[in-house]
């Protein structure tokens, strides 16, 4: 019998319909969720910096950043967007792209034209990170499989 049909959720009163209804988490697929979209984000972003390394100097140059900054920032991205997707290494790639996240907000501050944007995207992306880092890589990732005991 199905667990979520009409004649369970019956008699349940506002308590028990709220202690039902939020019983049926599934944190692993959330994790599954962020480290995906995030991971695909990043892949691109990083993909697009390395497509476009000229304009990708010249703006860490504006910040004060030399080429090698720039150079490892994309393949950062290109290759802990990868280890995101397919979730190895979530907690490192984490850190790394926590601090790359704080850097951009304390970096782009003297840029006007990104304090006129604001930093929510970035602040954003912090929190994503974070909270991948604390919820882990979840049961439908690549460290799963390999690490789980027989």
């Amino acid at each position: 019998m199905d667990t979520d049909s009409i004649e369970n959720w019956r008699g349940l009163g506002a308590w028990g319909f709220l202690k039902k209804l939020y019983s049926h988490h599934k944190p692993d697929g959330g994790a599954l969720l962020l480290r995906l979209v995030i991971g695909v984000l990043m892949l691109a972003s990083g993909w697009w910096k390395l497509g476009h390394m000229d304009m990708n100097v010249g703006f860490f140059a504006s910040m004060g950043f030399g080429p090698f900054a720039a150079h490892f920032v994309a393949w950062l991205e290109l290759i802990g967007g990868i280890l995101l997707v397919i979730g190895i290494l979530t907690k490192p790639v984490c850190v790394a792209f926590a601090t790359e996240m704080a850097v951009v907000i304390w970096g782009t501050a003297a840029v006007p034209s990104v304090i006129y944007f604001g930093h929510d995207y970035n602040f954003v992306l912090l929190a994503v990170f974070l909270s991948i880092y604390l919820m882990g890589p979840g049961k439908y990732s690549l460290a799963y499989l390999l690490c789980r005991k027989k």
